[in-house]
C-alpha cells in the first residue's frame, strides 16, 4: 500500500463529505461537481486496492484476512451513496453522499493502521 495515495485519498474523503455536508445544510441537492468527485475519489479507491492487494504478498500483516476485507469493503460505500445521491435530489442525497464519504475516510485510515501493524 502507497501511504501517500492512502493519505491523499482520505484527505479526499473528507474534503468531498465537508463539501456535501454545506450542500446539505444549505438544503440543496448534490451537484454534478460533487458527483464528478465521487467518482474521482472512487477510482482513487480502485487504483489504491489493486495495488493493496498486489503487494499483498510480499507484506507481513498481523491480521491479512482483516486486511483484504477492508480492502474490498472500501470500494462499496461510496456508490451506494452516489445512487442514493442520484435518486433523492434533496438535501438527503447530499446528506447520504456526506456519511459515505466518512465511511471511506474512516476506513482508509483503518486500512493504514491495518497496514503499519
Amino acid at each position: 500500500m502507497i501511504a501517500g495515495l492512502a493519505y491523499g485519498l482520505l484527505a479526499a474523503g473528507l474534503v468531498l463529505a465537508l463539501w456535501t455536508g454545506i450542500q446539505g445544510g444549505r438544503h440543496r441537492p448534490t451537484t454534478e461537481a460533487q458527483m464528478v468527485g465521487a467518482i474521482v475519489v472512487e477510482a482513487g479507491l480502485l487504483v489504491q486496492a489493486v495495488l493493496a492487494l498486489v503487494r499483498l504478498s510480499s507484506a507481513h500483516l498481523s491480521e491479512p484476512v482483516t486486511f483484504v476485507a477492508y480492502t474490498v469493503g472500501v470500494l462499496l460505500p461510496l456508490p451506494l451513496g452516489f445512487q442514493l445521491a442520484r435518486i433523492e435530489r434533496t438535501q438527503w442525497g447530499s446528506a447520504a453522499l456526506c456519511f459515505t464519504a466518512v465511511v471511506v475516510a474512516v476506513m482508509n485510515l483503518r486500512l493504514l493502521a491495518l497496514w503499519r501493524g
